[in-house]
């Protein structure tokens, strides 16, 4: 066997790897409600609970803290691709953060609009119960 083909057999799973959830369907928002979906971006990962009442709950880390934020409303479109949402900053409780989150056009990703735009993967549901915590 020859240097580079020692080379390739030993890279190539690591080239060929990629995260299980890279390429998962992002569900529709309305089945987000009730359940607490695991997000992941370049900016920090994320919990999300969005409660039937119209709030939720949002845990980030911010400052090297884990920072449960309560979320004060949120609407969804009715085709279940879009919501906008109010929410408490991080930094700040008595300042109000509006965002948007869309599902993007192939259904695999999100992207996240506030101050800027982020991209971000949905990485599954788990219980309610883990919407205070951070990833």
């Amino acid at each position: 066997m020859t240097q580079m083909s020692r080379r390739l057999a030993l890279l190539g799973p690591i080239l060929l790897f990629r995260p299980a959830h890279a390429d998962r369907p992002v569900p529709l928002f309305p089945a987000w409600v009730g359940r607490t979906a695991r997000l992941r971006s370049t900016g920090g990962d994320a919990r999300l609970l969005l409660q039937a009442d119209g709030t939720g709950l949002l845990a980030v880390r911010a400052l090297f803290r884990c920072r449960p934020l309560p979320v004060l409303s949120w609407r969804m479109a009715p085709d279940g691709r879009e919501l906008t949402y109010r929410r408490q900053a991080a930094i700040s409780a008595s300042r109000i953060v509006e965002g948007t989150a869309r599902i993007d056009a192939d259904g695999t990703g999100l992207v996240w609009e506030e101050a800027r735009e982020q991209r971000a993967e949905f990485d599954g549901f788990e219980a309610a119960a883990a919407a205070g915590t951070c990833l």
